[in-house]
């Protein structure tokens, strides 16, 4: 990836995803990252949706994607089969009825293990990109973490989104004066533009320590929108958190 990228075939993307659960209605993928949910830019055909449509046999319909996660967030995404399923799934996000938790790698460690960020978030325009930014104007958000282990430079969160903005995740936590590892928006933005035209490149790395976000969505809890049963969806940290967290 040291060149510049000019065509679809030139970007890189992870293309392992994993079907979890499937029924009539709805099926729950372990996204990989990094890898666009939706057909953006360039990638037409390198997403998470154009992957499943080839893979599989969708009807009438097509599939639609419920809950959206940044390219370099991987973790659980729920695909409807449905127009009407998609929004009775998407009812229950609006309505904060689904539980969704996040592992994070961030920087340096908290000093409370416990604690919730609380700050509105407002939009600026950087190159034609949107970065969040603090507003007591903005929209209203509420993000919940735990500290699961204190690993030196680095500690490992569960952070349970209460409110669903996008980037609330990778912007609360930077606020918070704990970025996401591998974050390059919010760590540094000027190194943003360079990935998103020339890929990956090594100089990279000792800033933003890692190739991929360090994000994952690991759990998704809610009722079933027909039969009412309870479920409860879980994705395995990806193994590249580790060299970072010491585990292996």
């Amino acid at each position: 990836m040291g060149k510049f990228l000019r065509t679809e075939e030139d970007l890189y993307v992870e293309t392992g995803y994993q079907i979890l659960y499937e029924d009539e209605c709805f099926f729950v993928v372990d996204k990989p990252s990094p890898l666009p949910v939706h057909p953006v830019g360039r990638f037409k055909e390198k997403n998470l949706l154009s992957l499943l449509k080839r893979d599989l046999r969708p009807g009438p319909e097509g599939f639609q994607i419920v809950n959206r996660l940044d390219s370099e967030t991987s973790g659980l995404v729920i695909v409807s089969k449905s127009s009407f399923m998609a929004g009775r799934l998407g009812l229950l996000f609006e309505k904060r009825q689904v539980l969704k938790e996040y592992q994070a790698v961030v920087f340096g460690i908290p000093p409370v293990e416990e604690g919730t960020i609380s700050i509105s978030l407002g939009i600026r325009t950087e190159s034609g990109h949107n970065i969040r930014t603090p507003d007591p104007d903005g929209e209203t958000a509420r993000t919940d973490y735990q500290v699961l282990g204190n690993f030196g430079d680095y500690a490992l969160l569960k952070v349970v989104p209460r409110t669903g903005r996008t980037h609330q995740i990778r912007a609360h936590l930077a606020f918070l004066g704990h970025p996401v590892v591998g974050d390059k928006i919010y760590i540094d933005p000027r190194i943003f533009e360079r990935y998103i035209v020339e890929g990956w490149q090594e100089n990279m790395r000792p800033v933003v320590k890692a190739v991929r976000l360090l994000l994952h969505a690991t759990a998704l809890e809610f009722r079933h929108p027909v039969t009412g049963t309870a479920m409860r969806f879980a994705a395995e940290m990806p193994s590249c958190f580790d060299e970072f967290l010491n585990l292996r």
